[in-house]
């Protein structure tokens, strides 16, 4: 049943990502539903389970986008198993802690996606650049509160630690 609706996931953020949120953005700068699926796996998943989720939005993102194929799925599932391994030492529950650990993981993979950008072409504006990391990252979080509750209904039953 997780693969069913993993995959189906994964089509439908490609779908939203290729037609709907294309066109619509903040400044030019759009967010990234990727992002937001894998850290919110990360968080309220096994850490198996997040880590093939991950690497599955990263694959997706990969196809999607004109870089290299398998960057993107190695952060997420390097993400994944960092998030994955860590998060018992913090109280995750919270939507506040689950937006924040979105907001970092978007500053450092918008970071290193330019930095990958500057490495290959030599030549970036730094206020653009900047502003794309900074606004981008506070709007993924922003958006990554609907489907902070999507995880909170709709996760495993061995995982729901308010009813067990």
């Amino acid at each position: 049943m997780l693969w069913i609706i993993l995959i189906a996931c994964a089509l439908f953020i490609s779908v939203l990502e290729t037609t709907t949120f294309s066109q619509i953005g903040f400044l030019g700068i759009k967010p990234d539903f990727f992002l937001i699926f894998a850290v919110l796996s990360a968080l309220n998943l096994d850490l198996s389970e997040a880590s093939i989720s991950a690497g599955i939005m990263g694959l997706c993102k990969d196809i999607l986008s004109e870089g290299p194929l398998g960057l993107n799925a190695s952060f997420f599932i390097t993400v994944a198993i960092i998030i994955g391994l860590s998060r018992h030492k913090v109280y995750t529950q919270n939507i506040l802690v689950q937006l924040l650990v979105v907001l970092v993981v978007s500053i450092v993979y918008r970071a290193c996606s330019a930095l990958f950008v500057w490495l290959s072409y030599g030549a970036l504006a730094p206020l653009p650049v900047l502003l794309n990391i900074f606004v981008g990252s506070i709007y993924t979080a922003a958006l990554a509160s609907v489907p902070y509750l999507l995880f909170r209904k709709f996760r495993p039953l061995h995982l729901r630690r308010d009813i067990l």
